[in-house]
């Protein structure tokens, strides 16, 4: 993706920024900086004092919580039209998680300044950042539910599910997100040697397909049924 002005943007039509008009989307051209970002490179650190937000342009991001011992967990991911960094900016408060690019990924950094006004003088800004806010506390506290009282087996499906929700598949139809072991074991909250086990159990009674390091998806209704999702 190219360096796009603001007004002429094609994700910022999937943004919250869809909701600035002239001036506003002016503003915002004239401040932001574009970035392009490796795998593995930390777009954001986790206790930093955040200086702005970036919005998403293409690739994807996964947000990663560490605990006392250094254990990673990811809480959720970033792809395009997404704001990152912006809760921690409004509280005050420094960045509960880090951000790390799974892919090439490209974003724009708004700083502080900028977001905050658009905040104070744009009612539907303001709004939809609002609803995002909202949405992703919501998933927040399902993750958390769901890593509290259900089992590995059910949370396995369960994230199977959401990555399907989440980013759809890819030509071949196989999940278009690659996941290391190590970050399946994250997302769902296991030890990688369990996750090996469950996902040859899946693949044993022919719910999921391996290809290579991806995986489709073949009895959806199974896995919506293991993960207790029928209730």
């Amino acid at each position: 993706m190219e360096n796009f002005p603001c007004h002429t943007c094609p994700t910022r039509s999937l943004s919250p920024f869809r909701h600035l008009e002239g001036d506003e989307v002016e503003l915002l051209c004239a401040h932001k900086r574009y970035g392009s970002f490796k795998k593995g490179d930390v777009i954001l650190e986790e206790g930093s004092n955040p200086r702005g937000v970036f919005c998403v342009q293409s690739g994807r991001i996964k947000l990663v919580h560490s605990n006392a011992n250094g254990k990673e967990h990811i809480v959720r991911f970033a792809s395009e039209g997404d704001l990152i960094g912006y809760r921690a900016l409004i509280a005050g408060e420094p960045l509960a998680v880090a951000a790390i690019a799974m892919d090439k990924s490209e974003a724009c950094f708004v700083p502080a300044h900028i977001l905050l006004g658009f905040l104070e003088h744009s009612g539907p800004f303001s709004l939809e950042l609002l609803r995002q806010s909202c949405h992703e506390l919501s998933e927040s506290s399902r993750i958390i539910s769901s890593l509290a009282q259900k089992s590995v087996r059910e949370r396995t499906a369960e994230v199977f599910l959401m990555l399907l929700a989440r980013f759809g598949t890819d030509t071949e139809g196989c999940l278009a997100l690659d996941l290391k072991r190590s970050e399946w074991a994250e997302l769902i909250g296991t030890a990688t040697e369990s996750l090996i086990r469950l996902m040859a159990e899946l693949e044993e009674f022919g719910y999921i397909e391996r290809h290579g390091k991806r995986f489709k998806i073949i009895n959806k209704p199974a896995l919506a049924k293991m993960a207790s999702l029928n209730d």
